[in-house]
């Protein structure tokens, strides 16, 4: 069976329980920080063009956007903004979300509040295409590698069955395209290929198909081994390629101080968005985590 079709049952098979403890407090220590990024970027105005943009895409009410109260937009436009929003954090120092977790975390937020997912429906996503990109990748990711655990994740909030998530994560894998060099406004390639990701979901959803080998090319293309890729890939006790994160090494009493400091705005707001991304894996909607940051990026 090609890769992709492994990741894909996989995927499709994967619960809360299967998923550690451990990778469950690292990914929401991820999408801690990822926000905080992102409402960052909404306070000092970094990637307005993209919010403009995705204003101007309109469509219909079905995702909101990170720290700005624009009201609800298409998911592949609140995607795109969301993930410039959260890029735009940067690649440095190494616990920022950078890569991967910058494209998997807005296609998430994105397509679960579209089909009024529960938290826990959201995380296991997140978790699910944060690994295939970890695995696929030598460190936390790039924008085109995140792109196809993007791809898996809204596939899987879509309900979709093996054959289409396989199907939107090839088509993802088309939409990929090499690094054309450095400069220019930050998390442009996370946005796009956040809001691709959403496309190449519905599309798959749609009827359209990929190429099955796809992923098996970019591991030749990258000289990785299949069966190191898929090592310990739904086994029980498996090793989790996602779990490491300097997050970790701090306490989580630590961790939401310093989190609260780098949201900044009204610290009641702050701790209560630490609160809520903190227990989204029991949270019934995402809509209160992001009507949260809007206050927390309007404070003062």
């Amino acid at each position: 069976m090609a890769i992709s079709g492994e990741f894909a049952d996989w995927a499709t098979e994967l619960t809360m329980r299967h998923i550690p403890v451990t990778v469950r407090r690292a990914t929401g220590r991820r999408i801690l920080t990822a926000i905080a990024g992102g409402v960052g970027a909404a306070r000092v105005g970094v990637v307005d063009p993209a919010v403009h943009v995705a204003v101007g895409i309109g469509g219909p009410p079905e995702a909101e956007l990170i720290g700005h109260a624009a009201g609800r937009l298409a998911a592949p436009a609140a995607a795109l903004a969301n993930g410039m929003l959260i890029g735009a954090a940067g690649p440095a120092p190494a616990d920022t979300p950078a890569g991967a977790m910058a494209v998997v975390l807005p296609v998430a937020l994105a397509v679960g509040q579209e089909v009024k997912a529960r938290g826990d429906e959201v995380l296991v996503a997140v978790v699910a295409g944060h690994e295939m990109a970890c695995r696929l990748a030598d460190r936390d990711g790039s924008p085109s590698i995140g792109m196809l655990g993007a791809a898996l994740a809204a596939a899987r909030l879509m309900t979709l069955d093996r054959r289409r998530i396989r199907d939107a994560v090839g088509i993802a894998g088309e939409f990929a395209g090499g690094p054309v060099g450095r400069g220019g406004t930050v998390g442009v390639a996370e946005g796009v290929a956040a809001g691709n990701a959403v496309i190449a979901a519905r599309l798959a959803a749609s009827g359209a198909s990929g190429p099955v080998g796809g992923i098996d090319e970019l591991c030749r293309a990258r000289r990785l081994r299949p069966e190191a890729v898929l090592d310990g890939l739904g086994g029980l006790g498996g090793s989790w390629a996602c779990e490491r994160h300097p997050a970790a090494e701090v306490t989580d009493y630590q961790f939401d101080l310093e989190t609260c400091e780098l949201l900044g705005g009204r610290r009641r707001d702050a701790r209560a968005l630490v609160a809520e991304i903190r227990a989204l894996a029991f949270a019934p909607s995402l809509d209160s985590i992001l009507s949260l940051t809007v206050k927390v990026a309007a404070g003062t």
